[in-house]
């Protein structure tokens, strides 16, 4: 009966202590080796202090750094394990602004020239441009006429 609990006990600490480690053998590579760098000067108004920038893992939801911009609009956030982020712009309320991305840092450790600038890609207006369309021609298709069936 002893020698039940002590495997049962054993058992139980190698599951437990697996399952701690489980996130760092997960990551696979150095912790804190990524870094993504750019501007937000497109986006952000003066005072660029009063904007954060921050990476959001995308798999975890997790923030993996975050900062204020410089008086330049620029950010250099470092540190970052390696994972796939997405860069959110916050105002002086913590609210999100804008995002880009995703970027994949378990691929490339380093991106910089990161351009926070959304909203204004003419590529946005005309894939909202099409799918309109697609809706108005699906709208008239299942509207056409009666067939004599019905």
């Amino acid at each position: 009966m002893r020698t039940r609990r002590t495997v049962a006990f054993g058992l139980a600490m190698a599951f437990a202590t697996g399952m701690i480690m489980q996130p760092a053998l997960m990551a696979g590579g150095p912790q804190g080796a990524g870094a993504i760098s750019g501007s937000a000067d497109k986006e952000a108004k003066k005072p660029y202090a009063d904007y954060t920038v921050r990476a959001r893992n995308v798999q975890m939801g997790n923030i993996g750094a975050s900062m204020q911009l410089d008086s330049a609009g620029k950010f250099a956030l470092a540190n970052i394990d390696p994972a796939n982020y997405l860069v959110e712009l916050l105002d002086k309320k913590g609210k999100v602004v804008c995002t880009e991305g995703p970027f994949d840092l378990s691929k490339t450790a380093v991106k910089g020239n990161v351009t926070i600038d959304c909203g204004k890609h003419p590529s946005a207006w005309w894939l909202l441009a099409a799918a309109g369309a697609a809706g108005i021609t699906a709208g008239v298709v299942s509207n056409g006429p009666a067939s004599p069936a019905r």
